[in-house]
């Protein structure tokens, strides 16, 4: 294979990953839903924190989950739970978790709004598991799980793995227009790998 059909191949698959089209395709398929329950809860899984002075704040790709998720419950008349702990720092710093920060966001959005908190968790496993148990302590076993295209097949497996009923939601990163370049689609593509390799990792590692 001589260079510049090398060069023609590369320039090919460029081409297609910034076409949202295209992209999609290359999501990891979320699990089909178990069960038929109607949901009695929305859950919204964290996306990280960034330093804000003294404290912290949710990175952008968070409140953008959070709003989604929101936006459920208002309209479902759910309760929301909010999963995410504060990786790195002190315990008794409760405060900086993510779940607090969502709460933050959400009481000045909807004061009156039904919240349940899960902050002590540190990656998607320890979501799912340390969520079951504040839901089952309401009685709660089926829920709608919001989190971005990508992770959503990771997160849905680890929720379904504690015998809970989930309803997959995601919010949806690609532009609208499915064949129009775009480096909004591109910028998926390095966390579609990501996801493929922690579905790899978890597979290994956790009894999904």
């Amino acid at each position: 294979m001589d260079e510049v059909m090398i060069l023609g191949m590369v320039a090919l698959v460029m081409a297609g990953a910034t076409l949202p089209a295209v992209v999609a395709l290359f999501y990891p398929p979320v699990p089909p839903r178990r069960g038929s329950s109607p949901p009695r809860a929305v859950v919204v899984l964290g996306a990280g924190r960034r330093r804000d002075g003294d404290g912290y704040r949710l990175n952008t790709l968070g409140l953008k989950r959070l709003r989604v998720a929101l936006e459920l419950a208002r309209e479902r008349q759910l309760p929301l739970l909010l999963c995410g702990g504060a990786p790195g720092a002190e315990p008794l710093l409760a405060e900086q978790s993510e779940a607090a920060l969502m709460a933050e966001v959400v009481r000045r959005a909807w004061p009156d709004a039904p919240l349940m908190l899960e902050a002590e968790s540190r990656n998607t496993w320890e979501n799912a598991v340390m969520a079951a148990r504040v839901l089952r302590l309401r009685g709660i076993e089926s829920l709608v799980l919001v989190t971005d295209q990508a992770h959503l097949c990771r997160a849905t497996l680890c929720f379904q793995a504690q015998r809970l009923e989930v309803t997959p939601h995601a919010v949806i990163s690609l532009p609208r227009r499915p064949w129009m370049p775009s480096a909004g689609a591109l910028s998926q593509m390095p966390l579609i790998w990501r996801e493929w390799l922690a579905l790899i990792w978890y597979h290994c590692k956790y009894p999904l």
